[in-house]
């Protein structure tokens, strides 16, 4: 009996790589070209006159930026006929995903592009976006965070086990009861101290957390991490 071995198709393309900061070297061109001897890859800084001969257009980003964002309309404008692609070039995805609202095909990692360009392209091929797999949760927790910030906030609350090495219990009472919006007066009636022992606490309070005033101990206790937003 005779085996018919079925071996999967070579993939060519030929790849641009739109690198406006020269994050990609002449050693990593070459290593690409070695790789994946298949394939054409060309690497510019500056966006080229459009035409249909690319079938990839890797474009470099490294925050999410006005000049990114232009230079994806102006390809997407083109119909230059081309699967785009955003490759973050320090693999932190988060801040890139506002890319995913323009019309590209791939948003990954370089280093992912790098390591997986032949399963890339095939995949591509088959799917409206290819997203990098190991972005697929950070896109989902991204999308949870997009959903709680458009919530109302309906209480700040401190996180004493955070504090308790650091603030006094009154010092803590009172921080919480400033995240609540409440003045001197109704923070003595609450606490059931008298009004210049609340100012006195504020004052010492202030001092420790190294605050210009009550407004900057809420926003440093925020940065901090002390607090929780319950919504």
């Amino acid at each position: 009996m005779m085996i018919t071995m079925t071996n999967t198709p070579t993939i060519t393309a030929n790849v641009l790589f739109l690198d406006q900061n020269q994050h990609l070297t002449a050693s990593d061109m070459e290593e690409l070209s070695y790789e994946y001897a298949d394939c054409q890859f060309d690497h510019l800084s500056a966006l080229p006159r459009i035409d249909n001969h690319y079938d990839f257009i890797v474009v470099l980003a490294h925050s999410h930026d006005r000049s990114t964002v232009r230079r994806l309309h102006a390809l997407i404008e083109s119909e230059a006929h081309t699967n785009i692609i955003v490759a973050s070039v320090e693999d932190n995805p988060a801040s890139l995903f506002p890319y995913i609202n323009n019309n590209i095909q791939g948003f990954m990692s370089l280093r992912y592009f790098k390591e997986n360009a032949t399963f890339v392209f095939r995949h591509m091929k088959e799917q409206a976006l290819f997203l990098e797999p190991a972005y697929h949760s950070v896109l989902i927790l991204e999308i949870e965070r997009i959903k709680l910030r458009e919530q109302p906030i309906k209480k700040l609350i401190l996180q004493k086990e955070i504090v308790q090495e650091i603030l006094s219990e009154n010092e803590q009472n009172v921080l919480q009861l400033l995240l609540e919006g409440n003045n001197n007066l109704q923070i003595a009636q609450s606490l059931y101290l008298a009004p210049s022992t609340i100012s006195t606490i504020i004052s010492h309070l202030l001092k420790k957390m190294n605050a210009n005033d009550r407004t900057d101990a809420l926003v440093k206790s925020i940065r901090n991490g002390w607090v929780d937003a319950y919504r």
